[in-house]
């Protein structure tokens, strides 16, 4: 069956995409080696950047880390010179719907459409990314994030959340704690590496504001969503518009807030105390504020301000952060990346706004073993910029060079 859903132009497309040096080695070779001369490195643990590094990828896996700019070659590797660049780990989207569906439901189909997607993405320097739902066909997120992994279709390595059993109210279908237990139960043997709540009934009616809108579930029933999840050794995120919305998903401890428009102070406080991570998805309002002709601006405006407000509190009472962008909703189709400007312009530091998008990130996803920073051990997920993005942050919007895997991305088909 699987094999019935892989497309040989999908195959091709991958064959594209990767640079021939990239081919996978057989197992009784040895892993191909790869030095790559960076003339700066954000190792995204550190507090401040290093000059002059050389790293040594053996396979899909950073085995060495030296400094200055001496060695070469003699065993037979590749070398990649970078020494006018900055060097980043692979960034981490932690809110993205990138993958698309069809009406019938087909594997397929859905794979063929989400295919630009993913591979925009990928050449963006998004290395990893965490799905967060696309509608009640949760099969097709499962198919799509196997195809990546399995090496059929490029683009980030996924983690998923199914979503929902009913598309239009955004919920599970069913109310009662001991319902929303197997709901739970129903979307881990499905395969979701995270589930996902949607606190109120999607956008507020006209007149009603943000606040005002009803809520989906009882704290009773959020807190036995997140009690059985973390049973299931699956992690929560919450989307959250309005106050109240957000207090319960904090009060209710889940993993993480996503959107979180509105936070009060004593919940921020909370968040920090219980590790909860925001994802402030600001970007996307942003350029829903700013896309002509929509006729809800001023909806939007006001959200954009609270959002900022939030934002710049949330930094201040040091709360965790990781980087999520909402992208492709609205239907927007730029560099997500533009959203590290945002958070820099509200509060942010430039170092603290590209650990949101690496080891923070990965931290949230429980990936921070194997992702988030160029460190011995780690899987080699390499980003490069030409300009210093600690001096313009904006610089991340430019990406020169991506490497996933061990594998060099050719980013100019």
């Amino acid at each position: 069956m699987k094999k019935q859903l892989l497309s040989g132009c999908v195959v091709a497309l991958f064959a594209r995409v990767l640079l021939p040096a990239a081919a996978s080695e057989s197992p009784e070779s040895s892993p191909s080696v790869t030095l790559i001369r960076c003339g700066t490195l954000i190792d995204g643990v550190s507090a401040t950047p290093q000059r002059n590094i050389l790293l040594r990828i053996e396979g899909n896996r950073i085995v060495g880390l030296s400094s200055g700019r001496h060695g070469s070659p003699h065993d037979g590797s590749t070398t990649i010179d970078l020494s006018s660049a900055t060097c980043l780990p692979g960034l981490i989207d932690v809110h993205v719907h990138l993958i698309k569906e069809d009406a019938q439901d087909n594997g397929l189909q859905a794979k063929s459409l989400s295919e630009e997607n993913l591979l925009k993405m990928l050449r963006w320097g998004f290395t990893t990314v965490r799905n967060l739902g696309a509608g009640n066909r949760g099969q097709s997120d499962i198919d799509v994030r196997n195809a990546v992994a399995d090496g059929y279709l490029p683009g980030p390595r996924l983690k998923i959340a199914i979503c929902c059993e009913n598309a239009k109210d955004r919920n599970f279908g069913v109310h009662g704690p001991a319902e929303l237990r197997a709901a739970v139960d129903r979307r881990v043997n499905e395969g979701s590496d995270w589930i996902k709540v949607y606190g109120t009934i999607s956008a507020p009616s006209p007149g009603v504001s943000d606040a005002e809108n009803p809520l989906q579930y009882s704290e009773g029933e959020l807190a036995a969503i997140v009690d059985e999840a973390h049973k299931k050794g699956v992690r929560v995120a919450m989307h959250t518009i309005g106050g109240p919305d957000s207090h319960r998903a904090i009060v209710s401890h889940v993993d993480s807030v996503e959107h979180g428009v509105d936070i009060d102070d004593a919940d921020l406080r909370l968040m920090k105390e219980s590790g909860i991570t925001y994802v402030p998805t600001i970007f996307v309002i942003n350029y829903v504020v700013t896309t002509p002709g929509r006729t809800d601006k001023a909806l939007w405006s006001d959200r954009l301000t609270r959002n900022f407000d939030t934002f710049e509190r949330a930094v201040k009472a040091k709360v965790k952060i990781a980087f999520g962008t909402d992208y492709p909703a609205q239907n927007w189709t730029s560099d997500p990346a533009q959203q590290f400007q945002l958070m820099v312009s509200h509060g942010m530091t430039p170092m603290a706004a590209i650990q949101s998008a690496t080891m923070e990130a990965a931290r949230l996803l429980e990936m921070d073993k194997q992702i988030g920073s160029i460190e011995t051990g780690k899987l080699a997920d390499i980003v490069a910029v030409q300009n210093d993005p600690l001096a313009d942050v904006s610089s991340l919007e430019h990406v020169m060079f991506v490497m996933k895997d061990g594998r060099t991305i050719d980013l100019n088909h």
